[in-house]
């Protein structure tokens, strides 16, 4: 699991409480106090006792009873409606009911009974919403969304995204089924509880297109703020640098890879040269070519992997490479001393997100108050004594459960290890607020708005102050302040006002980044899940070797290019392209032409004219077949006829941006699914985006490459 977990595990802790079946009631403890489980579990069961039929598994399977069966049961019901009138579940019973015999007009007035009967309990409250959410009754499940949303305001939240979160399931189930009207009705109240979620937005845009293709502009709209939304999400810059970091380092192997492959091909017939004058001398032909490809794929058919296979190759090319084909060796080789440093630094963003204390945090700041999770943050807070994160987050738990003074300990506590983190002086400002010290909560508030400058929440407490103490323009300044920072919270809390909520100060989310640095992994877990990534690609090597290995390497290849001399020992005779050294050319003082060449071109006296015209031929032969060489180079792999020409840097830019597009854009996440962050542009619009990035890239590399083989033939 990566950035998600959170999200996943609310989720299915969430879902497993909501009916409370006996194997749901732990996962429940983390959102909920126990008193609350069992309190709620107790007052389902008496009704469910009475009305099996209407248990909601069975509701799943056969969503209408039978009329025969619904009078029976309400006469049932009534011989308990005085032992059982002030519990919730014997109006939605009823309700429910009604609902199926008589229509949804009619069972209004029973499920309202069942809201005001729930009062100040959260857990009653999101059962009997989430029913009504799923049979579609939307009026009903508002009223008791709205009694959700009040309690959630007292306990500081000003969005509601575990709301927002059932709400685009639900959605999207009605999407699927057909259900168009419904399932718009909920994506819009997912984006009134949480306006800045980009799966809501785009599932809206979807269902919109899906269902009118001609509301165009609608559908542009919804789509451009979901991904706005997305690329500023809090996480989104943490997830899209881990992988994109990942596919690079891999990309780069994989680039230095192709060199290789081309600097093999260019390089062969000078190799193959060498060693059939040293040692294949007596060989045929094409036996001395096999040998020579052979020797160069030897690390390969030895099964040491691809990487030292490249790695073989440029070591024994080395003297033949001009200066800048080596610069750009020694830069490949070079960066193998700095990869683990890239693994280790991909492999710790992948234990932060995957850690359990993410999931505390989050579960935390979406408004669970259980003693599961209080256990939990106690255990985080004795492995850390010095870090503030798990006392702060006990401080937010505890006020939620009522417990004023253990929260303002806790978070006292976090402010002496943190005194100059916004997050926390607001939550101390709020506790000194609700047991009414106004002073020391306005200056708490005042130290937290000049550390956070652009928090909504510190103006709006601000001005909470400012309001009991009856200084009426600085609470509207303050309130002004907020309303510009964040429109939706002051709506929020404005819309409760005077419906009988009670006092309530609003709390700031940890913003993401300290919450990253207040999350530090262990180092051997770190080195661990780098070795898991880096997936020993050099086989032998492990990934914390690898810098040792790399610099053995760059002493090898620098070592062989001195000892060889500065000067290739086997050169291409610039007339006809074929290969001589010093052993088959006659001339010791001829660099340039090979010895047929330099008596048909050195020798001003006594040359047939002929024999010239032959050997400009060859000349021109060879040269087309070098510029074909390239044009193939160039179309197989962008950049690679430049490559192949000498022209290192744009072809290794070429080279790199194209194996990092391919990586990054397809095959790492078909792969590799495990190593990535979850990205939201996936599917086909990105595969689409990668593609005709890619079909650039190879068109400019084509056009470059064909141009040298159309010269040549003009």
């Amino acid at each position: 699991m990566t950035w998600d977990r959170w999200r996943i595990l609310g989720g299915v802790a969430l879902g497993l409480s909501l009916w409370l079946v006996a194997p749901g009631v732990a996962s429940a403890l983390w959102m909920f106090p126990a008193a609350e489980v069992q309190e709620a579990q107790t007052l389902r069961q008496r009704i469910l006792a009475e009305v099996p039929p209407l248990d909601p598994r069975q509701l799943r399977e056969h969503p209408r009873l039978p009329p025969e069966t619904i009078p029976p049961l309400q006469e049932r019901l009534a011989s308990a409606q005085t032992r059982e009138a002030g519990n919730p579940f014997f109006h939605w019973a009823q309700g429910e009911l009604l609902r199926q015999s008589q229509g949804s007009a009619a069972a209004a007035p029973a499920f309202e009974r069942a809201r005001l009967t729930a009062g100040p309990r959260p857990l009653i409250h999101w059962i009997l919403w989430q029913d009504l959410l799923g049979r579609g009754l939307l009026e009903e499940a508002q009223r008791q969304e709205q009694a959700l949303q009040a309690i959630q305001l007292t306990w500081g939240l000003s969005r509601f995204p575990l709301l927002a979160v059932e709400e685009i399931r639900q959605a999207n189930e009605a999407a699927d089924g057909g259900e168009f009207a419904r399932a718009f009705a909920l994506y819009d109240a997912a984006l009134a509880n949480v306006p800045e979620s980009a799966e809501a937005l785009i599932g809206r845009a979807a269902l919109r297109w899906q269902r009118d293709k001609t509301q165009v502009l609608p559908v542009l709209r919804d789509l451009v703020s979901g991904v706005s939304q997305t690329l500023r999400g809090p996480q989104m810059g943490f997830r899209l640098t881990s992988n994109l970091l990942l596919s690079l380092l891999i990309a780069w192997l994989a680039a230095l890879c192709l060199v290789a492959a081309i600097v093999a091909v260019k390089i062969q017939p000078r190799f193959s040269h060498e060693l059939s004058e040293r040692f294949f001398k007596t060989l045929p032909a094409p036996a001395q070519v096999s040998l020579g490809l052979l020797v160069l794929l030897l690390p390969l058919m030895l099964g040491l992997g691809l990487l030292w296979a490249a790695v073989g190759v440029l070591l024994v090319c080395a003297p033949y490479l001009t200066r800048p084909e080596r610069r750009l060796t020694s830069v490949l080789l070079a960066t193998l001393l700095v990869l683990p440093a890239g693994y280790e630094w991909v492999a710790a963003r992948h234990l932060l997100a995957s850690s359990p204390h993410v999931v505390l945090a989050q579960a935390a700041e979406q408004g669970a108050r259980g003693e599961t999770l209080i256990q939990e943050l106690r255990r985080w807070a004795e492995e850390g004594p010095n870090n503030a994160l798990p006392h702060y987050y006990l401080g937010l738990v505890l006020k939620r459960r009522g417990e004023l003074a253990q929260a303002e300990e806790e978070m006292t506590h976090a402010a002496r290890l943190r005194p100059r983190e916004g997050v926390v002086l607001i939550g101390l400002g709020n506790l000194q607020y609700l047991q009414g010290r106004l002073m020391e909560a306005e200056a708490s508030y005042r130290r937290a708005a000049e550390l956070m400058p652009s928090s909504a929440a510190v103006q709006m407490n601000l001005s909470k102050v400012y309001t009991q103490r009856l200084q009426l323009d600085p609470s509207n300044d303050a309130l002004t302040k907020s309303l510009k920072l964040d429109p939706h919270m002051v709506r929020t809390a404005s819309s409760f006002h005077g419906q009988g909520v009670i006092e309530f100060v609003v709390d700031e989310a940890v913003p993401w980044k300290a919450l990253a640095a207040g999350l530090v992994p262990p180092d051997g877990e770190v080195r661990r899940v780098a070795e898991g990534l880096w997936g020993s690609p050099l086989r032998g090597v492990s990934l914390h070797l690898l810098p040792y290995a790399g610099g053995v390497l760059l002493l090898l290849f620098w070592g062989h290019v001195r000892v060889r001399g500065r000067t290739p020992p086997v050169r291409h005779c610039k007339q006809c392209g074929a290969t001589f050294c010093a052993k088959c050319q006659p001339l010791p003082r001829e660099k340039d032409y090979c010895s047929a060449c330099a008596a048909a071109f050195r020798q001003r006296e006594g040359v047939a004219a002929f024999v010239k015209i032959r050997r400009i031929r060859e000349g021109e032969e060879w040269l087309r077949r070098e510029a074909l060489r390239i044009g193939v180079m160039g179309s197989l792999v962008p950049g690679g006829g430049d490559l192949y020409e000498g022209r290192v840097v744009r072809g290794l830019l070429l080279c790199l941006s194209a194996v990092w597009l391919l990586l990054e854009g397809l095959l790492l996440d078909l792969l590799t699914p495990s190593f990535r962050f979850a990205l939201p542009l996936q599917g086909p619009l990105r595969w689409a985006a990668v593609l005709l990035m890619l079909l650039g890239l190879s068109a400019y590399s084509w056009q470059r490459s064909w141009t040298r083989v159309a010269g040549q033939g003009h």
